[in-house]
């Protein structure tokens, strides 16, 4: 078996941090691959180039770590809708969940539709603050993953302050979602196509005094700053057994409703002091490096680094053999 691994080549105006934790993921993920005995090829993906899509329909299987090109996320959409098209099997979501995800607002109402407990939300319509919504609430762009655009501005106590936010986060998104803030503990649930991985939760004690208990894109990206020494997960999660096993069933519905179940992805909660379970976020294609929360919450299951990436791949085989097997079809149709 020939495996592709297609990942964001980037281009020279990259900032050499963000070279080196990409392609840090690629050697570790092929690592894994040949020592289980497939070949393997690196695919780059670059802006303005479509040759890589040849090389990917050279392969028997592309294993998927391509988040976006130029590290612009929206793109990651065509990149997996252009994979379809070659019909060569892949890792991780298809494009249809990784593009309805890459929209929080129609995410967002897909969930409630179908009943997932979601914060209540708009989107911004120009800089005027919406009527309707309580404070405090938190202001991110509806486009992006991985935190991109949330810092410790993000979350908005007065009018005032959310037309100040709007105006500096609209000057840099066209979409910008408002969503009412949470306040309680903050849950990950992971999936590996049906597989569940143990909870994990984010713990804010040692956040800077001061800041909102949310996760910064300093907190997951700027290693050893005060954000991310103050959010650490915990997993296995420490809950009730009956609060899990809600925390978990609402987690599957929003990962079924959103992803039918199909790759990998990590459903974001907040549980309030209540007892409310509210989804964040669902998250397709997770971050996959050794060091990341996945992996962590694979760990705590027994799964082994080797065993989440060739566990990865077994999935993606298993759809592309039974390609509606996990896909819910309406009013009971076979």
């Amino acid at each position: 078996m020939k495996i592709g691994i297609l990942y964001d080549g980037g281009s020279q105006d990259w900032d050499q941090k963000d070279v080196a934790a990409v392609m840090a993921n690629v050697r570790e993920v092929q690592g894994v691959l040949r020592r289980a005995g497939p070949e393997t090829t690196l695919i780059p993906v670059h802006l303005g180039d479509v040759s890589w899509l040849r090389r990917v329909q050279r392969t028997d299987l592309i294993f998927n770590l391509c988040e976006g090109v130029n590290g612009h996320a929206r793109f990651e959409d065509y990149v997996v809708g252009a994979l379809e098209l070659t019909r060569v099997p892949f890792t991780g979501c298809p494009s249809w969940p990784v593009t309805i995800c890459h929209r929080k607002h129609i995410a967002n109402t897909l969930l409630a539709a179908a009943g997932v407990p979601v914060p209540p939300f708009m989107l911004a319509r120009g800089t005027t603050p919406p009527t309707g919504l309580r404070y405090p609430v938190i202001v991110k762009p509806s486009g992006e993953d991985a935190s991109v655009g949330i810092d410790r501005e993000a979350v908005c106590v007065t009018r005032k302050a959310l037309r100040d936010r709007l105006v500096k986060i609209l000057a840099q998104w066209d979409e910008v979602l408002i969503q009412e803030y949470v306040h309680g503990r903050e849950l990950n649930v992971a999936f590996v196509g049906r597989d569940v991985l143990p909870l994990s939760e984010i713990e804010f004690d040692r956040m800077p005094a001061g800041s909102w208990p949310i996760v910064t894109y300093a907190a997951k990206w700027d290693t050893g700053s005060a954000e991310d020494l103050g959010t650490q997960p915990r997993c296995p999660a420490v809950l009730e057994p009956e609060l899990n096993k809600r925390v978990v069933q609402i987690a599957r519905l929003a990962w079924q409703t959103l992803a039918h179940a199909r790759g990998y992805g990590r459903v974001d909660l907040r549980i309030t002091d209540q007892g409310e379970v509210h989804v964040l976020e669902v998250n397709p294609n997770p971050d996959l490096s050794s060091n990341a929360g996945l992996a962590n919450m694979a760990q705590a299951r027994g799964w082994d680094y080797n065993t989440l990436v060739l566990r990865v791949m077994e999935e993606a085989l298993e759809r592309a053999a039974h390609p509606l097997a996990s896909v819910v079809l309406p009013h009971g149709n076979p």
